[in-house]
């Protein structure tokens, strides 16, 4: 019983990273943090998905895929949940009934530590950033910037995007010859070049690979111009 009751967590622990991993695959298909983890709460549970949140899907041929196995994956796990339980619970001895009231909570506590190892700061950050990394090539290919969105002010949005390459009009030129901001309404806020503290952009700003960027603009014109860069 303890066995089953074990495996029982494991799968839940299990649904609930595979829920983080479709969260960071939608923040990468161009939808905030939020948004994309009530998105996908809504997808696994098929419960709270309004007209507003389908237009965000439907419109992106990328996030449509996303959902459409996100669904799947939901439903099937869901029956793989109750179908367990259920057989756990009809195959157990009146003993083995009152024995759940002492491991059930040594179980919930495990869920608990569990949880709180998942939102520890370095765990999480070097997790996101691993599935972003995987996520971007398998959606976008290898010749693509990590682009995630942080915060939607109507038709402008702030991103941080990760240079795997830098797109050709910003190569070995400054910003402000660049004309990033003039032609494209594109204002860079912030850089971080490797393992350096990240720093104020100006115009004499030079982007390199492997930067990390903090931009401000259209989500359509950033997406032009940094989400798939030539070789």
């Amino acid at each position: 019983m303890a066995g089953a009751l074990l495996m029982f967590v494991l799968l839940i622990m299990f649904y609930i990273v595979i829920a983080d991993i479709i969260t960071i695959f939608f923040r990468l298909a161009g939808m905030t943090e939020e948004k994309a983890r009530f998105q996908v709460i809504s997808l696994l549970t098929n419960s709270g998905f309004t007209t507003q949140e389908s237009e965000a899907v439907v419109n992106s041929k990328i996030r449509r895929r996303l959902a459409t196995a996100t669904m799947i994956f939901g439903y099937a796990f869901t029956v793989t949940i109750l179908s367990a339980m259920f057989n756990i619970f009809i195959s157990m001895s009146d003993s083995e009934i009152t024995s759940v009231f002492v491991e059930v909570p040594l179980l919930i506590l495990s869920i608990f530590i569990f949880h709180k190892l998942r939102k520890s700061p370095q765990i999480k950050r070097f997790f996101d950033r691993w599935i972003e990394t995987i996520g971007n090539r398998i959606m976008f290919g290898n010749n693509s910037n990590q682009v995630l969105l942080v915060e939607e002010y109507g038709e402008m949005v702030v991103a941080h995007i990760y240079l795997h390459k830098v797109p050709e009009i910003l190569r070995e030129v400054t910003l402000a010859q660049s004309g990033l901001m003039t032609n494209h309404q594109i204002m860079v806020m912030m850089v971080k070049s490797n393992d350096s503290e990240a720093q104020q952009a100006n115009a004499t700003t030079v982007l390199r690979p492997n930067d990390t960027i903090m931009v401000l603009g259209k989500r359509k014109n950033i997406r032009e111009i940094f989400e798939r860069v030539d070789s």
